[in-house]
Parts: structure tokens; sequence; C-alpha cells
């Protein structure tokens, strides 16, 4: 994923470059194309995660609503509606995926859900202008399981007990993926494993063992 982003970026330069010095005329091209970008990145997500997931569908949706502006299938007052409607839709998806399991979401304020589940497979978090807690430190993992957490202009805390080996990664863009958890300490060779798959747009996706002040 980071390579698709890289690319973008340096075909965009390179672009750039082509239409400043007269060589081709990328203006109008990248003026009207630019938001496939977007939508292929959450494609990307996806297929990378093997599963559809509220962050890239929200990614994948939001590319095809500004790329529906920039090409004038849309009006500027369907843009914005069709933008929450697109988001919403993703935490949906999300919501009846996982049988049982709760997954916090923050709309534009704070929310904080502690999970109690004794045999944790996997869950959703997600945040999107606001911030969102998932307190896993109550939590049982018979071998391994994953989370799935979404922060667009938002943060997400996934807070772990001390003992879980911790695997943390997935796409940053303008925004951050950190594992704060006690890794100096020694874990038993059968530690369970939870992998966290984040997200960040403009946001934070943070993995600790206590809540930070």
């Amino acid at each position: 994923m980071r390579l698709w982003v890289g690319l973008v970026l340096v075909a965009l330069g390179v672009a750039g470059i082509f239409d400043a010095t007269g060589v081709v005329d990328a203006g109008p091209f990248i003026a009207d194309w630019w938001p496939a970008a977007v939508v292929v990145l959450g494609l990307v997500a996806m297929a990378a995660q093997r599963r559809v997931s509220p962050g890239p569908v929200v990614i994948t949706a939001l590319g095809l609503v500004l790329l529906a502006g920039t090409l004038g299938w849309a009006t500027g007052d369907l843009l914005l509606p069709t933008v929450f409607a697109a988001v919403g839709t993703a935490v949906l998806v999300g919501l009846r995926r996982h049988h049982g399991v709760r997954t916090p979401v923050a709309f534009f304020g704070g929310t904080t859900t502690r999970e109690r589940s004794q045999h944790l497979r996997h869950a959703d978090v997600s945040a999107v202008f606001g911030g969102a807690t998932l307190d896993l430190r109550e939590a049982h993992i018979d071998a391994d399981a994953d989370i799935d957490a979404f922060a667009l202009f938002g943060g997400v805390d996934v807070l772990v007990p001390e003992g879980w080996r911790v695997s943390a990664g997935g796409l940053p863009f303008m925004g951050g993926i950190e594992d704060k958890t006690d890794n100096d300490r020694r874990l038993a060779d059968d530690a369970p494993v939870l992998t966290v798959n984040g997200t960040a747009l403009f946001g934070a996706v943070v993995v600790a063992n206590r809540p930070h002040p």
C-alpha cells in the first residue's frame, strides 16, 4: 500500500513537472482523474487485508464520490450527503460481519468499549472526526486475533493486556500507526498474538497497555 502511495505521488510530481515545463498539458487530466488514485488505494488495501473492512471501503467510497465530482457526475449539493452516506454504509458493513463482537464507532465525539470476550478472534474500531477506544484488557485470545482500526481525522486507541504479542501495521497517510506496548519485556513463546490492521488518514491508531495521559 505504501508502494502505491509512493508511485502515485511520483506520477503526480512528474506530470506536474511536464505540465509546468510545457512538455505535455497534463493539468486538465490530473484535475479530472486524480480521485481514481484514491479508489485504487482503497481496493489495494482490501486486497492486502483479504477482507471487506470499513477503512478501505470508506477510502474507495470517498474516491468514487470525489471522482464523480471532478467529472461532473454529481452536483455540489449532493457531494457532502453522499460522503456521509458512504462512511455510514462502511461502518454498517463492519457492524454486520462480526458475530456478537461489539465494534466501537466514534463520529464527531468519543466512545470507549470494553471487550470481555473469552475467545476473541476479530473486532473493528473506527473513529471519524472523533476518538474511539477499544479496551481488550479483560479479553482472552486462544492463539491469535486481529483488529481492523480506522481513523479518519480522528484517533483510535487499542488497549491490550501485558503478555500479548502485538503486530501493528497498515496504511498511514498523513497520520500514524504506533505500537506503544511494553515490547521490551520478555514474552512467553506461546504468547497470544494480536494483529492490528490500521488505516490512519489524517489521524492516528495507537496500541498500548494503558491509556495515555
